[in-house]
């Protein structure tokens, strides 16, 4: 009896090996073939590019930003990007991502007078913390761009790409249905009915 799971890092690699029509690996430690490296970087490189985005699932809301003894607002190296509370004004505090700290644009400083409540952190998280529907969507993006780096026929690159279009549909219908987001989501729609 075969027992059905989530798609694994391992697995990810060798469908990417396979446009290619290289052997399945049967490990992704220790020394790994060339084109077995280039695939599990490849991996990880659409997998970061992927979360980017920012998906429901990724995404912590509430989290609280606290200073350290330098008055900066350290960071964790997974944190992809950093949305203040609404509360906070923009004209006072428009922050990014710099280094490992938060960085306010509006002073051009990364000190801080305060720290922030409530705030959306969208994070990093490795392949066997994604959903089902991201696996195959990152796997099958990396596969056409591992193709196309490797070999590039374009014949290939048609297929690949419409199946990179359809997972991606069906990570969005994931999306869409975990979300629960609204149309009053947006800072527009918000402001309208709460003036």
């Amino acid at each position: 009896m075969t027992i059905t799971t989530r798609t694994t890092e391992l697995e990810a690699v060798n469908t990417i090996l396979s446009t290619i029509g290289e052997a399945p690996l049967s490990t992704l430690t220790g020394s790994l073939p060339v084109d077995g490296t280039t695939a599990k970087n490849i991996l990880s490189e659409i997998s970061r590019e992927v979360q980017s985005a920012g998906w429901h699932f990724n995404c912590h809301y509430k989290v609280d930003l606290s200073r350290d003894s330098n008055d900066k607002i350290p960071l964790g190296t997974d944190v992809l990007r950093v949305e203040l509370n609404d509360k906070y004004d923009k004209s006072s505090y428009d922050v990014v991502q710099r280094d490992s700290y938060l960085y306010n644009l509006a002073k051009n400083e990364e000190t801080f007078d305060q720290d922030f409540t409530d705030n959306t952190i969208v994070y990093l998280l490795d392949f066997v913390k994604l959903p089902e529907q991201a696996r195959r969507y990152i796997t099958i993006r990396a596969a056409r761009v591992f193709h196309d780096r490797t070999l590039g026929a374009n014949t290939i690159h048609k297929f690949s790409s419409e199946d990179e279009a359809r997972s991606l549909a069906v990570m969005k219908q994931d999306e869409a249905n975990t979300a629960d987001n609204s149309i009053f989501d947006s800072y527009l729609q918000s402001y309208i009915v709460h003036r």
